[in-house]
């Protein structure tokens, strides 16, 4: 079996400790994430892992449907933090995000804005349930 990763993250690290019978294909630089998701829809690679949300927003903007793709498992790998850069003076905002993330409504505004069928609110909802 053959994972694909991004150069040098967290993935990969995880990757190599929890899949160790799996070969890795290292994809480096801006395009690999594109690269990756292309060749695991493909079946060139078996597989590419990096975050959820990612990939399914690299799987619609290169136009592929969920007919034409998955993403596995349902609950996230791991509840690894990521984090979001903002100006230092601009309490206001890091308050709104900070009570998004915290606010089970941020399900309901994400189902308002991207639409009931969106393939981004079944992962939201599985990643808010197992790692808040």
């Amino acid at each position: 079996m053959t994972i694909g990763v991004l150069s040098g993250s967290v993935t990969q690290q995880f990757i190599a400790g929890r899949y160790q019978l799996a070969n890795q294909r290292i994809y480096e630089g801006i395009t690999g994430r594109e690269s990756g998701v292309k060749d695991a829809a493909s079946g060139t690679i078996d597989a590419f892992a990096s975050d959820g949300m990612l990939l399914v927003g690299e799987a619609l903007r290169q136009g592929l449907t969920q007919s034409q793709y998955s993403v596995i498992p349902e609950q996230p790998l791991t509840c690894i933090s990521y984090g979001m850069i903002l100006p230092a003076s601009d309490t206001e905002w890091k308050e709104t995000v900070n009570n998004f993330i915290r606010n089970q409504s941020s399900t309901n505004l994400l189902e308002k804005v991207l639409g009931r069928n969106s393939p981004f609110l079944p992962m939201s909802v599985a990643d808010r349930d197992k790692c808040i």
